[in-house]
């Protein structure tokens, strides 16, 4: 393990990290509306009708991802570069030119679910080709408003995606969840909602945008000659290919699934799919970092500043696995009610060899997350740093061994055996991952202050096992007592061990954040 030495005036960056993630990372606690909205679904329509959509928006998704081109970073790389250059209208040519590639793509991907969805729902064998072409509608409005977004985030303002993506969208699902629930439960209806959402947030995408940049020259220079739509394209497409292929990878175990399972065992991959969502709780942090990670890999590399990289690098590692562990003893400590909760009153029908095989998914997939979780924002880092196609690499090994594995594993272990190839794949990548960063930006991933943090969690752990005996084995004093316990031990420790100077740059803006809430003045009466 090397001694990473904070760079000297790294502060801005450090607090942009670090505000900027609380920013995103709220934001991606206000996405659990979307968790609220497969639960809604699954309360109100049935495990199966929930299965089915899994299924449904699982293959538009992937699509939408080439509908996206890449433009996500696409445009933060440029606009980075347009601001930097000193030349605003080279920041309004590059969004013109974001657009215009935005709309062939989508026009391109609609034409191609729309011939394809009664294809798709005789390969399945599920009755699924109305509820692709209507979601298929969803490509320009979603890859408007990731345009939109992108723009702002290139200013390092974060609070637009939030509102946006993780707060507006999010909320637009579960409010139509509940109003299609309760009038007409079924597959069609929850597809025209998900088609609301995208409309929605690519409206209000273009309302904040609006608040950085002047949309009317943009939409001035749309398609116009002179656009630098090449250099963008070049830049975007290995995004967009390792997009469409991680987008493969999130789904690729509900759609194999949805392939291997009759349609009397269509509830399974609903369990399966509500035990993913509640793992997926370990992707939340790296993806508050994403964002602001990448606008400021964009400027190091501007600058050439490679040492600096490396150390940003290894702080957020740090902060991702200290927010991670305590949430993953969580889940492995209350797990059976957790599965309850999300289910509702239909785990009443499963037996009980439906809901431990429930369990054992929910941590696998909580393992196999974690791990990835701690080194995800290599991705972002090879590809703001340019070398994208690093990143196109390690997907498709990753895709390709998550395909062998379940092909294998699923005839042996059924459902349980998507769960462990999940888990293989992301622990395999994760450390093709670290080798790159070690070996092609000799970047140390590793650093002795992680070891703060799972020394904590180990007490912690083993604190709860030697009590576990003393605690009622029924009630809410048995959900409630370990994780308040290991909560107790894993902070005090973390305390006691001493924090890194950036962690109190962290807290700090956490304290500011939380007094500005408090703080602001109410309208007298």
């Amino acid at each position: 393990m090397e001694t990473v030495t904070p760079v000297h005036g790294n502060q801005k960056d450090i607090k942009d990290l670090a505000g900027g993630a609380l920013v995103n990372f709220a934001g991606k606690l206000g996405r659990s509306f979307r968790g609220a909205f497969l639960w809604v679904v699954t309360l109100l329509c049935g495990l199966e009708i929930q299965a089915l959509y899994s299924l449904s928006w699982g293959l538009v998704s992937i699509v939408n991802r080439a509908a996206g081109f890449g433009l996500q970073r696409g445009v933060v790389r440029f606009v980075v570069e347009g601001r930097n250059s000193g030349r605003e209208d080279r920041v309004e040519w590059s969004i013109a030119a974001a657009l215009t590639v935005g709309s062939l793509s989508s026009a391109l991907t609609v034409g191609l679910v729309l011939l394809s969805a009664e294809w798709v729902a005789d390969f399945y064998g599920k009755p699924i080709a109305g509820a692709v072409r209507i979601m298929a509608w969803s490509a320009p409005f979603m890859t408007a408003a990731s345009i939109f977004v992108a723009a702002t985030r290139a200013l390092r303002v974060m609070r637009f995606d939030v509102y946006v993506k993780s707060i507006a969208g999010p909320l637009i699902l579960l409010v139509g969840g509940l109003a299609v629930g309760f009038a007409v439960p079924n597959l069609e209806s929850i597809a025209w909602v998900q088609l609301a959402m995208a409309l929605g947030i690519c409206m209000l995408g273009a309302y904040y945008f609006q608040r950085c940049f002047s949309l009317e020259n943009c939409l001035r220079r749309f398609g116009r000659r002179g656009l630098p739509w090449k250099r963008l394209g070049r830049f975007s497409l290995p995004v967009m290919l390792t997009d469409l292929i991680y987008g493969a990878l999130t789904q690729l175990d509900v759609l194999m699934l949805g392939w291997f399972v009759g349609k009397g065992q269509m509830y399974m991959i609903g369990i399966y799919v509500l035990a993913r969502r509640i793992a997926s709780v370990m992707l939340k942090a790296p993806q508050a970092f994403d964002p602001i990670f990448s606008s400021i890999v964009s400027e190091l590399t501007y600058r050439n500043k490679q040492r600096e990289i490396g150390h940003r690098f290894s702080v957020i590692s740090r902060w991702i696995l200290t927010i991670n562990l305590p949430i993953f003893a969580g889940i492995v400590l209350v797990r059976d009610s957790l599965l309850n909760l999300v289910a509702g009153d239909r785990i009443l029908t499963l037996s009980p060899t439906d809901i431990e095989t429930g369990i054992n998914i929910l941590l696998l997939l909580g393992i196999g997350m974690m791990v990835q979780a701690m080194f995800a924002v290599v991705e972002p880092l090879l590809a703001m740093s340019g070398r994208p196609g690093l990143n196109l690499c390690n997907n498709v090994l990753w895709l390709a061994s998550n395909f062998l594995l379940n092909i294998w594993l699923i005839n042996i272990y059924g459902i349980v055996g998507a769960a462990v190839g999940a888990t293989i794949s992301m622990i395999m990548v994760s450390a093709v991952r670290i080798l790159q960063v070690s070996l092609v930006y000799d970047i140390q991933p590793f650093h002795r202050s992680q070891f703060k943090p799972v020394v904590a969690a180990l007490v912690g752990a083993l604190t709860d096992w030697l009590i576990r005996d003393l605690v009622p084995g029924e009630g809410i004093w048995a959900t409630i007592t370990p994780p308040a316990a290991f909560l107790g031990i894993y902070f005090s420790l973390l305390g006691f061990l001493g924090l890194e100077a950036e962690d109190k740059v962290l807290l700090r803006q956490i304290y500011r954040q939380v007094k500005r809430i408090f703080s602001r003045k109410r309208p007298t009466p």
